[in-house]
């Protein structure tokens, strides 16, 4: 019944999107916004999209140093969000790390650094997103879900709601706030809230013209094939079973075909675990074999700044 009044939702989201006048994609690292390329392009050419980090966390995959391998990602960005018809003019990159944020979020889980230690770096991310969200002066924001699946995801939802709220407190305007699921449990569950989500859902269906600028939006990143192939291979052996037992996507086109989001819980509890046990929350994510963990790196920081 849910997915039924999902995709009901999307038809009635969709045709007030002209209402947004300044939306704003607020992402961690380029290619977050593939999730929701479709989207994207329906708000284009108005949107406005603010990377917060460099995305040079998997340079060590290539033969780059991490500010060279985090010039191509950005470049990349630009050219993905170019396909969407979003000019390079309405984009920007914070440029923060991933491999100073990953550096820091381990020396916090293993008690090398306390959060009075960290708390001065992770403040000029605060204080960076609230400064993009200030001059942008968006009516809507889209962020990544808060779901335990990529602790800088996390992140950014976080500091995107510290902000957005601030903004309302001080101009008296509203902004909606949405969060777009990216992946969790590895990416077990990917571009989906988990099935036991309580939040609305809306579910877009995407045009083929659509669906085919999404799949270009994916090859503008040859950085990230690999990630990519994972994903096909989950959905392969995972995703495609499921749809003959449950009449849902068969294939890999049918899946990207569909995007769902959702406006962010006005009493979602950012000091809880996303899931029961932190083993589930990013899981094997880590920095130099020193593990990132909820409980331990990012609720300390979430802690801080509430």
């Amino acid at each position: 019944m849910f997915r039924a009044d999902a995709y009901e939702r999307g038809v009635q989201f969709t045709a007030r999107l002209d209402k947004f006048e300044r939306p704003l994609y607020l992402m961690a690292h380029h290619d977050d916004e593939i999730a929701t390329a479709g989207l994207l392009q329906r708000l284009s050419p108005r949107a406005r999209v603010v990377w917060v980090t460099n995305s040079d966390g998997l340079y060590f995959e290539s033969q780059l140093s991490p500010p060279e391998y985090g010039l191509v990602r950005k470049q990349e960005g630009i050219n993905s969000v170019a396909i969407a018809s979003i000019p390079e003019a309405n984009t920007s990159c914070l440029d923060f790390s991933e491999v100073e944020i990953y550096r820091w979020m381990s020396e916090l889980h293993s008690g090398k650094s306390t959060i009075e230690d960290a708390r001065p770096f992770f403040d000029t991310i605060r204080k960076g997103v609230r400064e993009a969200i200030f001059t942008i002066k968006p009516d809507a924001v889209f962020t990544l879900a808060w779901q335990g699946g990529q602790p800088e995801h996390d992140l950014t939802h976080f500091f995107g709601r510290l902000a957005v709220d601030d903004l309302k407190r001080e101009t008296g305007e509203p902004v909606e706030f949405f969060h777009c699921p990216a992946y969790e449990y590895t990416i077990l569950v990917a571009v989906r809230f988990h099935p036991l989500y309580k939040g609305t859902r809306i579910r877009l269906r995407l045009t083929e013209q659509e669906l085919n600028k999404k799949r270009k939006m994916i090859e503008a990143y040859p950085s990230q094939v690999r990630l990519f192939n994972d994903f096909q291979k989950v959905f392969r052996w995972i995703v495609k079973p499921v749809g003959y037992l449950t009449g849902g996507p068969k294939t890999a086109e049918e899946f990207m075909a569909v995007e769902e989001f959702g406006p962010v819980p006005e009493n979602l509890d950012y000091l809880a675990k996303p899931h029961l046990h932190d083993f589930f929350t990013y899981m094997f994510d880590d920095f130099e074999g020193v593990p990132v963990t909820f409980s331990r790196s990012v609720r300390p920081i979430v802690r801080a700044f509430l």
